[in-house]
């Protein structure tokens, strides 16, 4: 057996084009505000938004940076922001490394203008499954944009099944391993979700058993035994580091995602599709549109 490669990046293109396509037939642009908390820059967040902002520049979309001195002016900057009718669409980069609680300001960005799918409301609609606040005006709900990320690149390949196959997500966190379950629950796959707390012996035997095994811990010390890896499984590490060797996986797997071709480009291309969908949802939004990839 040869795994075949899933081509992250590829996929990513597609969604990229037709927001391209979009916003240059939209009468009011969409127009992204990203937030980063100062005092503890996380590496990772100032590198994913250099890359939201080569995106915008490519797609036509503006991009106003703001940057928070200290928690009390990053909940003046959230209210601020969800007032300002220029701004459609909200990105705050996680994590805040601050005395908030992530959590807890996800529920302050209105979720009229959350591109990360994050606010409770946007959540909810994930639970009932809804995909439409207005179907009659094409007003799509807004969904966390790496488990979406993960799903639109398994459904790009018709040859991986969702429906009826059983899904390990290792990962429990709000922008991942939550909603990710919940759509591959949606989709008609069997998921059970595992984490921190989850015996590593259970680890193993629920791995064994996955035909679609998703991982996403961040601590660069994680990793999985290939081993574990059903013959025939897909794999999709969503990991920075990589939490499975994929080198070790290339004669087991059925499909996986390489090193240097990760979700990442798939999350930033969500992150725009939901800007779409917001800026669709402000008053003064076109009413005619492209076909949604989405």
């Amino acid at each position: 057996m040869s795994a075949r490669f899933l081509d992250c990046r590829g996929v990513a293109a597609r969604y990229f084009d037709w927001v391209a396509r979009e916003v240059a037939a939209m009468r009011k642009k969409p127009h992204l505000a990203t937030v980063l908390f100062r005092p503890k820059q996380n590496p990772a967040s100032l590198q994913y938004r250099d890359l939201m902002l080569r995106d915008a520049a490519r797609l036509g979309v503006p991009v106003d940076g703001h940057e928070a001195e200290d928690e009390e002016s990053l909940l003046a900057l959230v209210r601020r922001l969800n007032a300002d009718r220029t701004a459609t669409g909200l990105m705050l980069l996680y994590p805040l490394l601050c005395a908030l609680k992530d959590d807890d300001v996800m529920d302050l960005v209105s979720p009229a203008k959350d591109v990360e799918g994050l606010n409770s409301t946007n959540l909810g609609y994930l639970i009932k499954y809804k995909r439409f606040i207005d179907e009659a005006r094409g007003i799509k709900c807004v969904v966390p944009a790496t488990a979406k990320a993960v799903v639109k690149l398994l459904q790009s390949y018709p040859e991986i099944p969702v429906e009826g196959s059983f899904a390990v997500v290792v990962n429990n966190s709000m922008r991942v391993g939550k909603p990710l379950g919940l759509m591959l629950e949606n989709l008609g796959a069997t998921v059970v979700k595992c984490y921190d707390k989850t015996p590593r012996p259970v680890l193993e035997d629920l791995v064994r058993r996955a035909d679609l095994l998703v991982t996403a811990v961040p601590d660069p010390s994680f990793k999985l035994d290939a081993s574990w890896v059903k013959p025939g499984a897909t794999v999709v590490d969503v990991s920075y580091q990589g939490n499975v060797d994929a080198r070790a996986l290339e004669s087991r797997a059925a499909f996986l995602t390489a090193p240097d071709n990760r979700i990442g480009a798939m999350t930033r291309a969500m992150t725009f599709v939901n800007l779409v969908y917001c800026a669709r949802n402000s008053p003064a939004r076109r009413v005619s549109r492209v076909p949604s990839l989405g």
